[in-house]
């Protein structure tokens, strides 16, 4: 198994959950919930999803790491990676415009 399957296994299990129970929850299928808790399908377009029905913390479903609580409910999106690298190919096929508002907000924040 892997470390993220066995968290999303272990938080349905915890609320007495079934899969389907799950699925139906996070708008996905059942056999996604399965492959995902099996290591099968490393997607990642689905965790907020997943993380939003289980009311878990997305970065910590994902990796294990940060707070399980959930941030506080925000209309903004997540972005969870594995490293610097897959956040820059994130942001760069987000577009030019949004790259370049990410600099601004980064050198902002650095004054």
């Amino acid at each position: 198994m892997n470390g993220r399957g066995d968290r999303i296994r272990a938080e349905r299990l915890r609320r007495k959950w079934r899969q389907i129970d799950l699925a139906r929850r996070a708008r996905i299928s059942r056999g996604l919930v399965g492959d995902l808790e099996n290591g099968r399908n490393r997607d990642t377009t689905r965790i907020l999803d997943v993380a939003k029905a289980l009311n878990v913390n997305p970065i910590w479903l994902e990796t294990g790491k940060g707070p399980k609580e959930p941030a506080p409910a925000t209309d903004q999106p997540y972005l969870t990676a594995a490293s610097l690298e897959d956040v820059a190919d994130q942001m760069l096929s987000k577009g030019p415009d949004d790259v370049w508002r990410l600099v601004q907000l980064l050198l902002d924040v650095k004054r």
